[in-house]
């Protein structure tokens, strides 16, 4: 889901510009900065540094990054606060197409750790908006399907459902002490 683009940009591509512009921030104030990739598992981990180095690696890393069919973020989140020895900030990016309940366990698990974590929670203008008219043919990015429908008539519908989403993941988010960011790519 995270190769949906309704411009000229993919959110993967958005995201993965988003993360190495913010560890080039975090190392120039003087600060630590690592990476870590996953999927279905956690795929790379660049341990945190604070020199200019790191930048290449963490650059070189997410410019490998392939999108995959499906994630488990939470089981991911678990094993990465096990990974982490030192309190730090994680930046979480993701859209969030996944197991909810496992997701916020496993950012609850990073808080728990004493970890200050921020979700980056990354869409599509097209998903947010919804703008479509006319008839399409919707593919499920994550094995759902298709689905063909006039977007118009269930524009109403989705983005009901879509603020009932994001109203969920904020309010677990504030629940569990994470700070939140709706990105629009």
């Amino acid at each position: 889901s995270m190769t949906y683009k309704s411009g000229n940009i993919s959110k993967l591509e958005y995201t993965k510009y988003l993360a190495a512009s913010l560890a080039y921030l975090v190392v120039d104030q003087g600060d630590s900065a690592g990476v870590g990739v996953f999927d279905g598992k956690l795929q790379y981990y660049i341990a945190p540094k604070s020199n200019m180095r790191v930048l290449h690696d963490i650059s070189s890393e997410l410019e490998k990054v392939q999108p995959q069919p499906r994630t488990n973020v939470g089981a991911v989140l678990h094993d990465f606060a096990h990974r982490m020895n030192r309190r730090g900030f994680v930046m979480l990016f993701s859209d969030l197409f996944d197991n909810t309940e496992e997701f916020i366990q496993g950012l609850s698990h990073l808080r728990f750790g004493g970890h200050n974590v921020v979700l980056f929670h990354t869409m599509d203008p097209y998903e947010i908006e919804f703008p479509l008219n006319g008839m399409w043919k919707f593919m499920g990015l994550e094995g759902e399907g298709e689905v063909i429908t006039q977007p118009a008539r269930v524009r109403a519908n989705y983005l009901q459902e879509l603020e009932k989403f994001v109203d969920g993941i904020r309010l677990a988010c504030a629940k569990a002490q994470v700070d939140y960011v709706l990105v629009n790519t």
